[in-house]
């Protein structure tokens, strides 16, 4: 095999690996298109949670906007005291 087959058999091979990449690539790309700000204290549908004696979640990164990936919140505490640690080994996620 010369030079020349070699170099367009591995630029072949190398197109072949890329496209899921790309098709990844593109649906992040989509995601990022939709920016936005969300202000401390309030909350990304202006619907707060309030939950557990007097805890207020706000809804930073909604699981809709990543497709599912993740979801963000801050929590503010009105009742005085420390929060238990919580922490979900089948959620992947915990509360410090």
């Amino acid at each position: 095999m010369n030079r020349d087959q070699f170099l367009k058999k591995c630029l072949a091979v190398g197109a072949f690996v890329y496209a899921p990449f790309n098709l990844i690539a593109q649906s992040v790309k989509k995601r990022i298109e939709k920016g936005f700000s969300v202000k401390a204290g309030t909350d990304r549908f202006n619907k707060s949670i309030n939950l557990l004696e007097g805890d207020t979640f706000y809804t930073k990164v909604s699981s809709k906007d990543t497709d599912g990936d993740i979801y963000v919140f801050e929590s503010i505490r009105m009742k005085e005291g420390p929060l238990s640690i919580s922490i979900s080994i089948r959620m992947n996620g915990g509360m410090f």
